[in-house]
C-alpha cells in the first residue's frame, strides 16, 4: 500500500479533529440552583453583593417553581438560545476573527466595539432578561408576579451594589446606564459559553496541528482561512467528505517537510506512543 493511501486512510480517521458533534445539554447551560427562598439576592460573608452564575431570569424561574417538568422545559428555553447564539459565531465567524485579532493585539477597545455588534445583531432591543418571554408562558399569574419581582429585585440590588455610594445612584439615567452595562457583561459571558462549546474545540484543534508542524506565517495563515471556511459551509455538522477535504487542502499547501510532521501527527493520534 502506497504512502498516498495510507495517508487517506489516516485522514479519515483522525478527521475527528475537526468534528463538532451535537451541542449538547451541559451543566454550564443549566441556570443556578436557588434555594426556593422567595429571592435570588445573594451577599458574601462580608455583606459584598454576589453575582449569580448564568442567567437571573433561570434563577428567578427556579425561585417560583418547584415543577421539574417545567424546570426541563426552561433549560430548554435557555439551549435554544445558547444554540442560536452558536449560530451567529458560525454566521459571523469572520468578525469572531477580527475580534480575537484585535484582543491579540491588545486592542480590547476594538474587540469590546465587536462584541457590542454581534448583541445588537443578535438581540437588536438588547434586553436586559431576553429569557423571560419564554420563561413566564410557563408560569401562572401569581408565579409571574412572583418572578418578577424576584428579578426586578435582583437587578436593583445589582445596580445598588454596582452604583456604591454615589450620590445619583437614585437617578433612572444613571441606574438604566449601569443597566445596559451589565447587560452587556451577562451577554458577553453567554457569549463565552457558546463559544467554548462550538468553536472552542476548533482552536484546540488547529492550535495542536501548528505545535506539530510548525507552519510559517503565510502556511498559517492559509491552515487558518481553510479552517474557518469549513466551519461557515459545514455548520457544526460536517460530513466525513468535508472533514477529509479540509485536511488534504491543510496537506496540500505545506512544503514536504512539513507535511512529514503532519504525517507523523496524525499518526500518533491514531497510534499514540505507549506510556
Amino acid at each position: 500500500m502506497g504512502v498516498h493511501s495510507i495517508q487517506a486512510r489516516l485522514y479519515l480517521i483522525t478527521l475527528s479533529l475537526f468534528t463538532c458533534g451535537a451541542l449538547a445539554q451541559s451543566d454550564l447551560l443549566k441556570g443556578p440552583e436557588v434555594k426556593k427562598t422567595g429571592s435570588i439576592v445573594r451577599h458574601t460573608m462580608s455583606g459584598r453583593f454576589e453575582q449569580l452564575e448564568g442567567r437571573p431570569e433561570m434563577a428567578a424561574f427556579n425561585a417560583v417553581t418547584a415543577n421539574s417538568s417545567l424546570a426541563d422545559l426552561a433549560i430548554e428555553i435557555e439551549l435554544q438560545r445558547t444554540v442560536a447564539l452558536s449560530m451567529l459565531l458560525i454566521d459571523q465567524i469572520d468578525l469572531m476573527k477580527e475580534s480575537t485579532d484585535a484582543a491579540l493585539a491588545g486592542n480590547n477597545k476594538e474587540a469590546n466595539r465587536i462584541q457590542g455588534q454581534l448583541h445588537k445583531l443578535f438581540d437588536p432591543n438588547q434586553r436586559s432578561d431576553p429569557l423571560t418571554p419564554g420563561l413566564i408562558e410557563l408560569l401562572d399569574k401569581k408565579q409571574r408576579r412572583e418572578y418578577t419581582k424576584i428579578l426586578d429585585e435582583y437587578w436593583d440590588a445589582w445596580i445598588d451594589s454596582t452604583l456604591g455610594d454615589r450620590k445619583d445612584k437614585d437617578k433612572p439615567a444613571v441606574r438604566n446606564r449601569v443597566r445596559s452595562r451589565l447587560t452587556t457583561r451577562l451577554f458577553n459571558h453567554e457569549l463565552s459559553e457558546a463559544y467554548n462549546i462550538s468553536l472552542k474545540q476548533y482552536r484546540d484543534a488547529i492550535e495542536a496541528i501548528y505545535a506539530a508542524v510548525e507552519p510559517t506565517e503565510d502556511q498559517r495563515e492559509a491552515m487558518r482561512e481553510i479552517l474557518i471556511t469549513y466551519i461557515k459551509e459545514t455548520r457544526l455538522d460536517p460530513s466525513a467528505e468535508q472533514r477529509r477535504d479540509a485536511m488534504v487542502q491543510m496537506y496540500d499547501l505545506l512544503d514536504q517537510e512539513r507535511q512529514q510532521k503532519l504525517f507523523i501527527y496524525l499518526l500518533q493520534i491514531v497510534i499514540p506512543a505507549d506510556g
